[in-house]
């Protein structure tokens, strides 16, 4: 297990080959760019067009959230779990271990 640390309130999964870099698809230039393109932002969504990525609030906001990962037979990485609330979450209020 490790941690992501959040200070977007919000985690970005999908390739960066489609957003980074002069020739991606779906170029994104900078955070101001990518957060004007937020204005439907829902609990997750996908603000940079279908298929590109996948914006997923993390809940309450800022902090380190637990990742977890399973491997198939062959060692590859078969699945990604993110706990943005678990058994420490207090009535909104996040603690970190």
């Amino acid at each position: 297990m490790t941690k992501v640390y959040v200070d977007a309130g919000c985690i970005w999964i999908g390739d960066p080959c489609y957003i980074m870099g002069d020739d991606a698809s779906n170029r994104v230039t900078d955070w101001q760019e990518f957060c004007k393109k937020l204005v439907d932002h829902k609990t997750i969504s996908e603000p940079l067009g279908k298929g590109v990525g996948v914006l997923v609030d993390s809940g309450y906001g800022d902090g380190a959230y637990n990742v977890d990962y399973t491997t198939n037979s062959q060692g590859r990485v078969a699945s990604v779990t993110v706990t943005f609330i678990d058994s420490m979450e207090d009535d909104g209020v996040w603690y970190e271990d």
